[in-house]
C-alpha cells in the first residue's frame, strides 16, 4: 500500500510569524503544487463545536484561521470563507454566538464567516451513508482545509480530521445521524463514508492544530495540554492513524480500523511516511499519552458486542449521568438527545434527568452541555478494574 505522507512540524506558541513559518514550510513538504489554490473557492472547516474560548482548548484557535488565510491569499485564492456546524441550531444566531466566542469574529478580516444556512442533498454510496444533507458552503467550494483539534472524544476517542467532517452535516440532523447508526461500529462506518465523499469530490488538505490539546473529557470539557506541533496532510485517513499513535491510542479507534478495512489506510503508523517541515524523515514521532476520557473506561467491551447477546456490554459500559448538583436546568442536553431520552424535571429547580434504558451512550450531551454537568456513570466492576 502506498501511503500518502503526513508532514509535522514542531510549534511552540500561536505566536503569528512562527505559526505562519510553521505552516508555510509544512505546506510547501506537502509539495501541493503551484495551481492548488491559485483562483479557487477555499473553505476554512475549523472545529468550532461549541462557544468556547482559545484557551479551553476546544475548539480551532483563530491565529491558524489567521496564518492559512495569509498562506492562502499569497498562494492565489480567490476567497476564503469560513464555515462550520456545531450541533444544536445551524441559524445566523446559533453561529453568531459561537463566532464570537470562539474568537473567529477577529480572526482576520479577510476570511469571510459563512452567512449562508442553507444545506442540500449529497450522494455518499457509502457502506451505511447513501443520501444525506450537507451544508451549502461546502458543496460551493473548490477547495476544503480541514483545521482540527488533537484532542480527546468521549465517543470516537479521538477527535481529529475525520472526525471534524462531521460538521458538514447540518445541524440538528448530526443528532439523526447518532440515531440512526447507535452503535459505535456504524456510527464509525459513517464517518469513513462522509470523508471518503469529501475528499472524493474536492480537493482537500487537512490542518491538525496541536499546539494548545485536549485530554480527558473531549471534545469540549477536557484538559487543555501543550503539545507544540502541526500536522498537516491531504489524506485526513493517514494523518488520523499518525494523531492516533502520538496520542498513545494504537488500535484504538474504530473509524480507523473501517477505513483499513477499505484499503484506504494502513493500520500501521510506521507504513505510513512521515516527514519534517523540511521534509526530512521522522522515524520517531513524538508521543504524548493523553489522558483517556471517563467514558472510556468500558473499551474492551465494544469487543464482545454479541456477548450474551449484547446484554453484558449493556450493563457494564459507562453511561452519562447527570451531576444534579451543578445541572442549572438550561435544556441543552434535553435538546440534542438523538433518542430524546432526557426529560426536564420540575421541583425546586429546573433538573435533567436521563432514562437510563434508552440511552445510547453518543454522549452528545455531555459534548455539548455548556457547563460540563454530565458526568459518567460507570458499574462498580469498572470502577474496580481501573
Amino acid at each position: 500500500m502506498n501511503e500518502n505522507p503526513v508532514v509535522l512540524a514542531r510549534c511552540g506558541s500561536y505566536d503569528p510569524d512562527t505559526l505562519e513559518e510553521a505552516l508555510g514550510a509544512s505546506l510547501a513538504a506537502l509539495h501541493l503544487g503551484e495551481d492548488f489554490f491559485r483562483g479557487k473557492r477555499v473553505l476554512l472547516k475549523p472545529n468550532l463545536v461549541l462557544a468556547k474560548k482559545p484557551e479551553q482548548a476546544a475548539t480551532t484557535h483563530p491565529a491558524m484561521i489567521h496564518a492559512l488565510a495569509d498562506i492562502l491569499f499569497d498562494a492565489g485564492a480567490a476567497s476564503v470563507t469560513l464555515a462550520d456546524s456545531p450541533g444544536g441550531p445551524y441559524s445566523a444566531a446559533a453561529l453568531g454566538h459561537v463566532y464570537r466566542v470562539c474568537g473567529m469574529e477577529e480572526a482576520d478580516p479577510r476570511v469571510r464567516l459563512n452567512d449562508d444556512f442553507t444545506f442540500r442533498p449529497a450522494r455518499a454510496d457509502g457502506v451505511k451513508l447513501k443520501i444525506f444533507r450537507m451544508i451549502s458552503a461546502a458543496l460551493d467550494a473548490d477547495v476544503i482545509v480541514d483545521v482540527c483539534k488533537f484532542k480527546s472524544h468521549s465517543l470516537t476517542g479521538m477527535s481529529c480530521a475525520v472526525k471534524n467532517l462531521f460538521g458538514l452535516i447540518p445541524g440538528v440532523e448530526k443528532f439523526e445521524m447518532h440515531n440512526a447508526f447507535p452503535e459505535l461500529s456504524d456510527f464509525s462506518e459513517m464517518l469513513v463514508d462522509l470523508c471518503e465523499t469529501v475528499i472524493r469530490e474536492k480537493p482537500f488538505l487537512a490542518v491538525c492544530d496541536g499546539i494548545l490539546s485536549m485530554e480527558g473529557n473531549g471534545p469540549t470539557h477536557g484538559v487543555p495540554v501543550e503539545t507544540g506541533f502541526l500536522l498537516c496532510s491531504w489524506d485526513p485517513f493517514a494523518l488520523d492513524v499518525m494523531a492516533e499513535h502520538m496520542m498513545a491510542r494504537d488500535g484504538r479507534i474504530l473509524y480507523l480500523d473501517a477505513a483499513a478495512r477499505r484499503g484506504l489506510v494502513s493500520r500501521d503508523w510506521r507504513e505510513i511516511p512521515l516527514v519534517d517541515e523540511k521534509g526530512d524523515a521522522i522515524a520517531d514521532p513524538p508521543v504524548f499519552p493523553l489522558a483517556y476520557p471517563d467514558a472510556d473506561a468500558g473499551h474492551f467491551l465494544r469487543n464482545l458486542p454479541n456477548f450474551m447477546g449484547g446484554q453484558f456490554t449493556k450493563l457494564f459500559e459507562p453511561r452519562p449521568k447527570i451531576m444534579q448538583k451543578k445541572c442549572v436546568g438550561c435544556g441543552k442536553c434535553f435538546e440534542s438527545c438523538p433518542r430524546h431520552t432526557i426529560r426536564m424535571v420540575v421541583g425546586k429547580k429546573k433538573k435533567a434527568r436521563i432514562d437510563p434504558e434508552k440511552c445510547i451512550r453518543c454522549w452528545c450531551c455531555q459534548e455539548l452541555c455548556p457547563i460540563g454537568a454530565v458526568g459518567v456513570k460507570q458499574n462498580f466492576l469498572i470502577r474496580l478494574i481501573h
